[in-house]
């Protein structure tokens, strides 16, 4: 999709300007929540976005990646691809093998930062909650119990608000309305149905932040 913006000359703000065509392209930036973790990839919530829309989106989630895998491939599979909107959603993974919710958000930050750097809008993802009623969760050393996972889960949650609020950043709340039949059996993965309702809330987003591609949808 096309969208029209003015642009102002730095030495003649008041005459010199120019309209010029900006390519909306969005790429989707994450872990196997972004990636589409055990459904087909055309049913994803990037993917449903895109066909309903006349907008490019670009997915780079990987199943399994921390915040330091996303940040360290940030360059290479994001900036490089000249995307005018980033959705980062991270930190799942980072908190099931029990790292410190400050790393965490410390890599969120510094995507951000650098997205802006680039003249790249940067919009966080709040991830989706953990369903630990299911209990499917493989018992191991390396990764948190169930219970405390999703105690874990619900504090990254409001960490991520709370910086974007105090970063100017927007958000998707990818929380909302996901209720346990909306997960796969693991109680983590969103199945068909769940992937609908996260398209619904990035839409939600989405048109306050692009009205001029989403506003009518």
């Amino acid at each position: 999709m096309r969208i029209y913006r003015q642009t102002y000359d730095y030495y003649d703000i008041a005459t010199n300007y120019k309209t010029q065509m900006i390519e909306v392209k969005i790429a989707c930036h994450g872990d196997s929540l972004t990636e589409g973790y055990g459904i087909p990839h055309r049913l994803r919530w990037s993917d449903l976005l895109a066909e309903n829309s006349e907008t490019e989106f670009i997915n780079t989630g990987i199943s399994g990646d921390t915040t330091a895998g996303m940040l360290a491939r940030f360059y290479p599979m994001v900036l490089a691809q000249n995307p005018t909107h980033v959705i980062i959603t991270g930190g799942t993974n980072d908190v099931s093998l029990h790292l410190p919710q400050r790393d965490i958000i410390a890599n969120l930050l510094t995507m951000v930062r650098q997205a802006r750097h680039f003249d790249i809008i940067p919009i966080l993802g709040i991830p989706p909650p953990f369903i630990f009623a299911f209990d499917a969760v493989e018992k191991s050393e390396l990764f948190l119990e169930p219970q405390l996972f999703f105690k874990e889960l619900k504090v990254l949650q409001k960490n991520v608000a709370q910086i974007a609020a105090e970063k100017d950043v927007d958000i998707i709340d990818f929380s909302n309305g996901m209720v346990a039949e909306l997960f796969l059996e693991d109680g983590l993965h969103p199945n068909e149905i769940g992937h609908q309702m996260m398209a619904m809330n990035a839409l939600v987003t989405l048109k306050e932040v692009i009205p001029q591609v989403f506003g009518g949808m």
